[in-house]
């Protein structure tokens, strides 16, 4: 038997009055599995002019209870940050007849990642990829600067205008002011890192603040291609595990340009303490000449990225492939990347590496995923005979034989990597209704069965991950 979503036992709010009569709900706007979402209109407000809200409806939880003590901490971290602009504003939360209604801004422009799949507003648009993705940059910097750590960054919780020219993080029913966690499989799956879904790095605690990084890093990937990277950060996922041997291998499977893969590799790397800070980041975003291939490019791709770009362009993400990123750790990596402001409680988790050592590149044969929605954003599925690093050779940046003076290159012909890379996916949870919570004035009204990874590469990247292991324990000790 099916398990009875909470919402199933609610009435319906619309024309209901609350706040002592200042706020009348409206039409509904969504629901899910927790609570529903209504237009709201401010009474007193002007008839020429009226203010509307989003308001989120949900039971009030037992007093006492672990549901109220996990409420209160949602609105108090919430409205410790909800004076950034970029961040929605929660303006009051009501407790009335046994429900606790929350009021925000209003956004009728949707959530990011109907922007994405739906209207794709950002394919082929590389000034509206910087400056929005640069807000979400500046709210996810504005909650670790003032300790909140979101741990649950995806599409669906990121709100926009019309346009997608103005973005705002919402909904911190999983934020916590701790720099590390041991809460693991905490988010939404496609978005986790690799510690923070533990199963292969049991590293007792994980860094929330990198690891919201990393979330950034796949729907940086979401608003390039219209794909994900990869279903879960371990092992077993195929495009993971392709992209451990390869660092490249999102290149090779995605058409983004050689500029967004570095991006992409600085962010996807396995050693939390030396992803790419958030100010690196914002600063290497807005340095970007485009996040795209050309099509000089695209025309000696693969055909898998051909298509990914093909139906991205033509509203059809679901059906086209995405990847995931992030290098293997095996015996120590560059520390340029890491972030200064680490706490003493971050550096428990992971030790840095010397800056003189570069981990080792396996080449091996690998699979890739379409990319499912968290909602769902489709996954990859191709086909290739060959290793993702062969495959990279004929996607570089090269010159033509015109301006070289050296021998004639002879013509290469792009194979599909055996890699399935996943679709973008709805997860539980209140689902559309979180789409319209945005101001009001301001805004306007994939998947294939992968190929089995051989036991030579699943034993190497298992080794890698066993070298991780035993540096957070060697930084453990002499702590």
């Amino acid at each position: 038997m099916g398990r009875v979503a909470i919402t199933d036992s609610m009435p319906e709010f619309s024309g209901r009055f609350i706040d002592n009569g200042r706020l009348k709900l409206l039409e509904s706007l969504g629901s899910g599995a927790y609570g529903k979402v209504y237009r709201a209109l401010a009474v007193t407000s002007p008839l020429d002019k009226p203010t509307y809200y989003a308001v989120k409806c949900l039971l009030k939880p037992e007093r006492g209870s672990y549901q109220e003590e996990f409420q209160n901490r949602e609105f108090t971290l919430h409205q410790m940050v909800c004076d950034h602009p970029n961040v929605v504003t929660l303006h009051k939360v009501i407790y009335e007849d046994g429900y606790v209604y929350v009021v925000l801004d209003l956004c009728q422009g949707g959530d990011l990642f109907a922007a994405i799949t739906e209207t794709q507003t950002f394919h082929n648009n590389v000034q509206l990829i910087k400056n929005s993705f640069v807000q979400l940059i500046d709210a996810v910097q504005y909650c670790h600067e003032n300790s909140v750590f979101h741990r649950d960054i995806k599409p669906e919780n990121v709100l926009c205008s019309q346009h997608g020219t103005d973005l705002r993080l919402a909904d911190f029913g999983l934020a916590i002011r701790s720099h590390v966690s041991s809460d693991f499989g905490c988010g939404s799956s496609y978005y986790m890192s690799p510690e923070c879904i533990g199963k292969e790095l049991t590293v007792g605690r994980y860094s929330t603040r990198h690891s919201d990084i990393w979330s950034l890093g796949v729907i940086l990937t979401n608003m390039i291609s219209g794909r994900n990277p990869w279903r879960y950060a371990t092992t077993k996922d195929d495009c993971f595990a392709a992209y451990l041997h390869d660092r490249d291998f999102l290149r090779s499977v995605l058409p983004i340009s050689n500029n967004a893969n570095t991006i992409l590799k600085r962010i996807f790397n396995i050693n939390p303490l030396c992803r790419i800070s958030l100010p690196d980041l914002r600063k290497e975003i807005l340095n970007v000449d485009t996040f795209f291939m050309t099509r000089e490019e695209l025309s000696t791709a693969a055909e898998s990225v051909r298509k990914v770009a093909k139906n991205y362009s033509q509203g059809n993400p679901q059906s086209a492939p995405q990847v995931g990123i992030s290098h293997t750790l095996l015996e120590g990596e560059g520390s340029d990347d890491t972030d200064s402001s680490v706490s003493s409680d971050e550096r428990y988790v992971f030790r840095s590496p010397p800056d003189d050592q570069s981990p080792p590149r396996p080449t091996l044969s690998a699979s890739l995923r379409d990319i499912p929605r968290s909602r769902d954003i489709t996954d990859i599925s191709t086909n290739t005979s060959g290793s993702p690093s062969e495959n990279l050779k004929t996607s570089g940046s090269s010159t033509s034989d015109t301006d070289s003076d050296g021998p004639i290159t002879p013509t290469t012909y792009p194979t599909d990597p055996a890699v399935e890379v996943p679709d973008l996916a709805p997860e539980e949870g209140l689902g559309q209704s979180a789409a319209y919570i945005v101001e009001a004035g301001t805004f306007g009204s994939a998947t294939s069965s992968p190929k089995r990874s051989t036991p030579r590469r699943s034993q190497l990247i298992r080794k890698a991950f066993q070298r991780i292991k035993a540096l957070s324990s060697s930084s453990a000790s002499s702590a």
